[in-house]
């Protein structure tokens, strides 16, 4: 009787299982698990005639619609092949964290990683962090939801102004002095592109208007902003617009007639 069969990158897989566990020792009889596992559920995300997508993003209620969009959008792309970590089968792994092991496994046979973040708490809050401090961020593009670009070439309008002064006062975990230091930096950036407006100014019209931005962390602001600089950020405000920046992922197109 004939084993089970490995995957023809089993080497690539359990190099990916080793980061994921940072070296950890894994059993015979986990690491036929994971191949096995792998043989089953990969072979579409390393088939080499098409494009591979992982999309990440929440999967809790109504954001979990919004990622789903994403990866129906991609899909509708020529030789594409666009999924989520939770559209594989689980792994019978019970002693090691088996996300972690599908998400690195993932992230290393796609080709692109698509990445939507609407809010400051779940387990998205993870996955920009592994983006950003691994191999896969080469390969990674972030969809913040009205993240304001601070950059000066993005400030064109005293609202662009406002917009992003209001994402810095919503900022969580950080004190008053560092977002009074980051208002000083970001009037400094506009005065610099021709904006005429003081600190007291955006401090004052914030006061007097609404303007709805997610509660972000400040390590969320700082990988959008790391992603910026890399020109892979593309915000976003309503469902159509996520859709749009979409289309500008890499990649075969959609096709032409679908387009009009």
């Amino acid at each position: 009787m004939s084993g089970p069969s490995v995957p023809p990158n089993a080497g690539k897989i359990m190099a990916a299982v080793q980061r994921a566990l940072r070296g950890l020792d894994v059993g015979s009889i986990e690491a036929t698990q994971i191949l096995s596992w792998a043989n089953s559920e990969t072979p579409a995300i390393y088939d080499r005639d098409q494009t591979a997508y992982l999309v990440l993003g929440s999967y809790r209620d109504p954001y979990l619609r919004r990622v789903r969009a994403v990866s129906d959008r991609l899909n509708r792309r020529y030789g594409t092949y666009a999924f989520l970590i939770g559209d594989l089968a689980d792994i019978d792994i019970p002693r090691l964290p088996e996300f972690r092991v599908k998400f690195h496994i993932s992230a290393t046979l796609s080709d692109y990683v698509a990445a939507i973040f609407e809010q400051d708490a779940g387990g998205e809050v993870n996955e920009l962090g592994k983006l950003g401090e691994t191999e896969y961020f080469e390969k990674a593009y972030a969809f913040p939801r009205s993240y304001h670009w601070e950059m000066e070439e993005n400030l064109t309008a005293k609202r662009d102004v406002l917009a992003a002064g209001a994402q810095i006062l919503a900022a969580t975990d950080v004190d008053g002095e560092t977002k009074a230091a980051e208002l000083e930096a970001l009037v400094e950036r506009a005065d610099q592109a021709g904006i005429d407006i003081t600190v007291d100014a955006v401090a004052n019209e914030l006061e007097d208007q609404h303007i709805g931005v997610p509660s972000y962390s400040w390590v969320h602001l700082n990988d959008f902003r790391l992603f910026e600089l890399h020109e892979r950020c593309y915000p976003w405000t309503t469902e159509d617009e996520l859709l749009d920046t979409t289309d500008e992922l890499p990649g075969a197109p959609r096709p032409g007639w679908e387009q009009q």
